[in-house]
């Protein structure tokens, strides 16, 4: 029974701590959205404790189970899953990399400098662009999107502009820090 379990859901359960060994099943429901909402759930209040079982289950080749492990990983929203995130901004699943996506923009502006990090090493990846893109326009306020307008264009897949991408976010990293230590000053000294 176990071996049918293990290759069902792409992971070994075995391998899983009693809770979340119990709830898999429940996550990789496909058809009961209840049963998978209400798992989802439960992980969720048991906190960021349980993420390093939880990205376990993002090896699972079952996209439902990597599905709701992106979505748990998204809802606990600790910035120390932010280079978890930004690795499935390239999940071969849109849906995968929309929560990846959604999961930076929650947990807030500490993502801006690690996503314009791996940009700058892997700026020529279409989903990181892309991914990136949209968290930076649901991030950065509208005088930051002007200010950043160069990075946000690179990062539009069209007339070649896209391999400007490492470059512009370098440029960007290097203002977004230099804007943010000015701003952490002028609040310091009032």
């Amino acid at each position: 029974m176990e071996t049918k379990a293990r290759s069902r859901f792409g992971v070994n359960i075995e391998e899983f701590a009693g809770n979340i060994a119990y709830v898999i099943p429940d996550l990789a429901a496909i058809s009961d959205y209840q049963t998978k909402s209400n798992a989802r759930r439960y992980l969720v209040d048991l906190g960021k404790e349980i993420l390093p079982q939880v990205n376990k289950l993002l090896l699972s080749k079952n996209t439902h189970l990597r599905k709701e492990a992106s979505k748990i990983i998204e809802l606990i929203g600790d910035k120390d899953s932010i280079p978890t995130l930004i690795e499935l901004l390239d999940d071969d699943e849109s849906s995968i990399r929309w929560i990846a996506a959604e999961g930076l923009v929650h947990i807030g502006k500490e993502s801006i400098v690690p996503l314009l990090n791996s940009l700058i090493q892997m700026g020529d990846n279409t989903y990181l662009k892309l991914g990136a893109r949209h968290v930076f326009l649901k991030l950065f306020s509208e005088d930051e999107k002007e200010y950043f307008k160069p990075l946000l264009l690179s990062l539009k897949n069209y007339n070649n502009i896209s391999i400007l991408a490492p470059v512009e976010a370098f440029r960007a990293l290097i203002s977004f820090k230099h804007l943010h230590s000015e701003a952490s000053k002028v609040r310091y000294l009032h």
